[in-house]
């Protein structure tokens, strides 16, 4: 009999214990719904690898310790963080990852996924949900519970933008004029739509300038488009932004063999010296960051540029 009430006593402990257990686990993690289906992640991750969205998560001030070799080379990050996180290969490596221990992996295709997905919660992004500013911060903080962290960044956002605007304003830059992002790639020609970096973000929801109306069209589609030297008068802007994915900079052939064609030298940005060229590796990131810190530069090179 004594024994049999032991065993009871036993089983109602470790009943009870399992039954206060499990609620403290569940409230630990939120579901959150992503691109792989919805995941349990932590409501407070402490490590975490993030391949494309480095720049996004850091900016929300949650510590990573892995990301991409590309990802690293963003120029505005603090980069004392940098030296910190470990490149886990591109695509990831799943051996490189699983050294790190993380409580939380975030990637932006399938085949990163499937492999991450043993190691940790996984959450994969599509890059359309981190185009716009404003939308990617609000997402980022209820994937990683910031909200706080995210209003303090648009905050920061608003006052430099504001810093810059009056810049412009002592410049006589008007905000009626349009903005125009096209690059050279490869050979091609693009223009792009206010969603693929190149600091269009900077000069959209930062300034407030507006896309040229044939651009606001691209924006609404597939936001890019090949254009031809010819059809590219169509696709024409006050201000136009201009850069090469080459690594050659402002000495792509490409470049400037279009540049020396009589149709561009027609353009009015052309005639004007509206035609802004920059640095592509400071106009490729999009992360918060990033966006933040090109509101100076579209800033300086529109100044340069003159009304």
């Amino acid at each position: 009999m004594l024994k049999k009430r032991f065993w009871i006593f036993a089983l109602l402990a470790v009943t009870f214990l399992c039954s206060t257990v499990r609620p403290v686990n569940a409230a630990a993690t939120h579901a959150f719904k992503a691109e792989n289906g919805t995941v349990q992640v932590p409501n407070h991750p402490k490590r975490v690898v993030a391949g494309l969205y480095l720049g996004q998560v850091m900016s929300l001030g949650v510590n990573t310790v892995g990301s991409t070799k590309l990802e690293l080379a963003n120029p505005y990050l603090n980069q004392a963080k940098v030296k910190k996180i470990k490149d886990v290969g591109t695509p990831m490596n799943p051996e490189s990852v699983l050294k790190l221990k993380p409580d939380l992996i975030i990637t932006s295709n399938e085949a990163d996924t499937k492999k991450m997905e043993k190691i940790a919660p996984t959450v994969q992004i599509s890059y359309t949900k981190t185009q716009d500013f404003y939308k990617s911060l609000n997402y980022f903080a209820k994937l990683l519970n910031r909200d706080k962290q995210a209003a303090a960044f648009k905050q920061s956002f608003k006052k430099t933008a504001k810093q810059q605007s009056k810049r412009l304003d002592k410049a006589g830059i008007s905000r009626k004029k349009t903005v125009g992002i096209y690059e050279m790639q490869n050979g091609k020609f693009y223009a792009y739509g206010a969603g693929f970096s190149r600091g269009a973000q900077a000069l959209t929801h930062g300034l407030g300038f507006k896309l040229a109306p044939a651009l606001a069209k691209v924006n609404s589609g597939a936001g890019f488009k090949e254009i031809s030297i010819e059809s590219v008068p169509k696709y024409k802007a006050d201000y136009m932004f201009v850069t090469s994915s080459s690594g050659k900079g402002t000495k792509d052939p490409d470049l400037v063999a279009m540049q020396k064609n009589p149709i561009w030298k027609s353009l009015p940005a052309v005639k004007a010296k509206h035609v802004i060229e920059l640095p592509f590796n400071k106009m490729y990131y999009y992360d918060p960051y990033a966006t933040r810190g090109q509101l100076k530069i579209v800033t300086d090179a529109l100044i340069k540029a003159g009304n």
